[in-house]
């Protein structure tokens, strides 16, 4: 049951990013990268747990867009579907590459856009590194910097939180 936290994420990105296109200055404007990390008080299969359990999808979600959240079996080829409530799939991608409580990588396209998601999470000691690496961005790039940064700070919320 490890679906929302990551579909979530994953929607957001398609939203921003098919609203970028839509502006015909964006294609002008240099796309960016989105980069973040953060070290959480917990082991990798909490933080792992936390972006894949469809349980905390919703919560997650919500960082990006009200009633949003991500849906996916989390397997190498399958889909990963950004959803509003109830049912309406927004925008899908595929996980191209995925190493369990490590690594998963999600791939769009969306309307010939090209978007990838990309979350690493490292043991360094006694805590979880967890990183971000989401592009390309345009014009909207310093609101979906800190709309990521906001969704790393609830991961490690919920990873401490229930690491207790």
């Amino acid at each position: 049951m490890k679906h929302s936290t990551t579909i979530l994420i994953i929607i957001s990105v398609f939203i921003s990013s098919f609203q970028l296109r839509e502006n015909s200055n964006t294609r002008d404007q240099e796309s960016k990268v989105v980069n973040g990390s953060i070290e959480i008080n917990a082991s990798t299969a909490k933080v792992w747990d936390i972006i894949t359990n469809e349980d905390h999808a919703k919560i997650l979600g919500n960082i990006f867009v009200k009633n949003g959240f991500v849906k996916s079996d989390w397997k190498l080829n399958s889909k990963v579907h950004f959803i509003y409530e109830p049912d309406y799939i927004v925008y899908s991608g595929i996980i191209t590459k995925i190493t369990e409580e490590e690594f998963i990588q999600i791939d769009y396209n969306i309307n010939g856009l090209e978007y990838v998601e990309k979350f690493t999470i490292e043991k360094l000691g006694s805590v979880a590194k967890l990183s971000a690496v989401i592009s390309p961005y345009g014009n909207d790039y310093n609101k979906q910097k800190a709309t990521w940064q906001n969704w790393l700070l609830k991961v490690k919320e919920l990873s401490e939180k229930s690491q207790k």
